[in-house]
């Protein structure tokens, strides 16, 4: 029998965490987000029952998947949850190839089509999407988020809260790309990326320093 989930966040990225979690073997039971103009309306034949606090309150000790995009809020919503004792299963596509020696952290969403080598690490909170190659050696820190088709090489240590952008490429040969930068779509970063920068372009060059809220 399926085990229930709900998932946290009721926007298109949210069907597409629904449909992963039940390839996954989970029944979806409903939607949550604190966009209180969702409520009520149905995605993928569910509900989005009400806001993140109702969820906290009716359902303690249920599983949960956080269908959000931006690595900070969906790293506070994930620990949200967790401390309101709700679980957080590991979401892995069954055509996404693991090696058996690498690492996937908690409450990881991976998807389908990518290709996880050798003593990889993909760290907590962590989202993979999908045809995406993470080479050997590789670690991906805490709360990042790596968009379709992206390539990383072997060997780099990515620190938290990364974002990646769609069919950017990381190569082999750069050490360390800091906390909350992010790669543009379609770059090719050939040298180390500093925390909080954003880079962009063939090859990628620092575009500005990351906007803080």
């Amino acid at each position: 029998m399926a085990k229930d989930i709900f998932i946290i966040g009721a926007g298109t990225y949210g069907a597409v965490i629904a449909d992963l979690a039940e390839v996954c073997g989970y029944s979806v039971s409903g939607f949550y987000d604190d966009d209180s103009s969702k409520v009520g309306k149905t995605i993928l034949g569910k509900r989005v029952l009400g806001k993140l606090d109702c969820a906290k309150d009716i359902h303690a000790k249920a599983n949960y998947a956080v269908a959000i995009g931006d690595n900070s809020v969906r790293i506070l919503k994930l620990k949200e949850i967790i401390e309101g004792n709700g679980k957080i299963p590991v979401l892995i596509h069954p055509k996404a190839e693991i090696s058996k020696y690498a690492r996937i952290g908690k409450a990881c969403i991976i998807h389908a089509l990518t290709y996880i080598w050798t003593e990889a690490e993909i760290g907590d909170f962590s989202i993979v999407s999908p045809e995406v190659i993470v080479a050997h050696h590789t670690k991906v820190g805490e709360g990042c988020f790596i968009a379709n088709g992206c390539r990383v090489g072997a060997g780099i240590n990515i620190a938290e809260r990364v974002f990646i952008g769609m069919g950017a490429t990381v190569m082999t040969g750069v050490k360390k790309i800091g906390r909350d930068a992010i790669i543009g779509a379609g770059s090719v970063v050939t040298k180390d990326v500093g925390t909080e920068s954003v880079v962009a372009g063939v090859p990628a060059k620092l575009v500005r320093k990351v906007d803080k809220v």
